[in-house]
């Protein structure tokens, strides 16, 4: 039966004994697999020995697709808040969200285990957060948000629709004094008689036997904690699950290294080989009908004397002669080339997004458009799970966590994540056309401004009072010069959405 494992299935190694799911075994060993193809681990691909090849060479192709396509998404992350009526972003709640919300990426370092997640998300097909606080901490540092290994993340599914996740379990094979046992910590959605969820969420943790842990009955060995209802005001399982691209009837997502095992090891195999007939052509290989040469005092045989500036003695008559070897490795190469290719165009990862590009392609926006729009495409439906997922997450902070755990509300405010581009902007050729658009009255000051501001320029506060000022004083100095008071009376007026 196909699966989303069958692909890398014949490179798996042992199986874990604390799990009974088949699907579940494929899953946390493609991760453990695709981790280790990344890092180019040499017992992964098999690659076949030719001849005295005994340390072959592994292409980093796997990193070359994952580290370009990470570069590429979830870009520029950032939380907005905005009032919900007027849509402002400098309310009183907007504001102080957002100094909350940057106290708590500081503190929790999530921009750092954000770009740590979406790398091994790629690399792997899924990405987790979890959410837990402390109340035992000093007010305003109670919240944690943590990146968790996929493999921990066991969803539980309404019996009816698997996309309805009505709980999970977080599960770890760790070793005791009584030997491995399962920790599990489990979060589940209350439901009333008629299994109508009732917007409460428990949670339970122990210690399990390794075959116990996945019955849904069974009690755990050692209670660490009873279930235990959250905070009324948190309404959603703690634990955030990015699929790294969504697949229809698949609950977890998928390495964007899948399909490619078969190709990569191919690679790997081909660079060996053509490293093996350097080596030969540079060492070369000789043959000869004289016999072995013997040391003069045993008269036992001894190893032919090869080497720079050294001079064979053979006995009369014989020949000795260099092998000719590979006249060219330019076969190799082209088809080194030919399969790298393959990978880059069936990945979506074009030379100009890995950094291999002619200047003429990079300063012509349409051709680095068309160049890089199959990246972009890709991306971009990741971007979309990974803005809905991170979305809900700082909802649910805001809205239940802060007020259940920090005693801060933030009340009428619509939390919203977004991501950038990551594409490279000409910036000469954007303020050229913003310099002819200001020029046209196409556009007003602020506009522009705000345009320039997204290119990295840094504008004060007050710049527009600034330039403002400074108009009037050029035009009363003009007025001073000319003897007349008729520019002074048009200094200073503002024009058109001057800031």
């Amino acid at each position: 039966m196909f699966t989303p494992y069958t692909t890398a299935e014949s490179l798996f190694g042992a199986k874990p004994g604390w799990l009974t799911n088949t699907l579940d075994i494929q899953r946390i060993l493609s991760y453990q697999l695709y981790e280790e193809i990344y890092w180019s681990a040499p017992d992964v691909f098999k690659v076949s020995f030719r001849g005295a090849n005994d340390k072959p060479i592994y292409i980093p192709s796997a990193r070359t697709v994952v580290d370009t396509t990470d570069r590429y998404t979830g870009a520029q992350f950032a939380v907005r808040f905005t009032d919900k009526t007027s849509g402002a972003a400098d309310t009183e709640d907007a504001i102080a969200a957002r100094l909350a919300f940057r106290d708590l990426f500081a503190r929790e370092r999530f921009l750092s285990k954000y770009d740590g997640n979406k790398l091994y998300g790629i690399m792997r097909g899924d990405w987790v957060w979890h959410v837990t606080a402390n109340s035992n901490k000093p007010q305003g540092t109670r919240i944690s948000m943590t990146s968790i290994d996929p493999g921990m993340y066991f969803p539980i599914t309404d019996e009816n629709n698997v996309d309805d996740v009505i709980g999970c379990h977080l599960a770890v094979l760790i070793t005791t004094g009584d030997g491995q046992r399962i920790h599990r910590l489990t979060y589940r959605k209350e439901r009333d008689s008629l299994g109508v969820a009732t917007g409460a969420i428990t949670v339970e943790e122990g210690l399990f036997k390794l075959d116990k842990w996945e019955m849904p009955n069974e009690r755990p060995e050692i209670i660490i904690r009873p279930p235990t209802p959250l905070p009324p005001q948190i309404t959603a399982l703690p634990v955030y699950h990015i699929k790294n691209f969504e697949e229809p009837g698949n609950p977890f997502g998928s390495s964007d290294i899948r399909g490619f095992e078969a190709l990569m090891g191919r690679i790997n195999q081909t660079v060996s080989d053509e490293d093996l007939a350097l080596a030969l052509e540079g060492i070369g290989m000789f043959a000869t009908d004289a016999p072995d040469p013997t040391d003069p005092e045993t008269g036992q045989p001894i190893p032919w004397r090869l080497g720079p500036g050294r001079v064979v003695k053979i006995p009369e008559g014989t020949s000795f002669n260099r092998v000719s070897g590979v006249g060219s490795v330019q076969p190799y190469g082209d088809h080194f080339n030919r399969l790298v290719t393959s990978l880059r165009q069936a990945a979506a990862t074009p030379d100009v997004a890995i950094g291999t590009v002619d200047v003429q392609v990079a300063q012509s926006g349409i051709a680095l458009a068309l160049q890089l729009s199959p990246l972009v495409a890709k991306v971009g439906k990741k971007n979309n799970l990974i803005v809905d997922v991170h979305t809900q997450m700082m909802f649910d902070i805001t809205n239940g966590w802060m007020p259940a755990y920090e005693q801060t509300t933030f009340d009428n405010l619509f939390v919203e994540c977004l991501v950038g581009s990551a594409v490279p902007i000409d910036r000469a050729e954007r303020v050229s056309e913003l310099n002819d658009m200001i020029d046209r009255g196409v556009i007003d000051d602020q506009y522009y401004r705000d345009e320039m501001t997204k290119l990295g320029y840094v504008f004060p506060s007050d710049i527009g009072a600034r330039v403002k000022a400074a108009a009037a004083d050029k035009a009363a100095n003009q007025a001073a010069a000319f003897g007349t008071d008729r520019l002074v009376e048009n200094a200073g007026e503002e024009t058109d959405g001057d800031a």
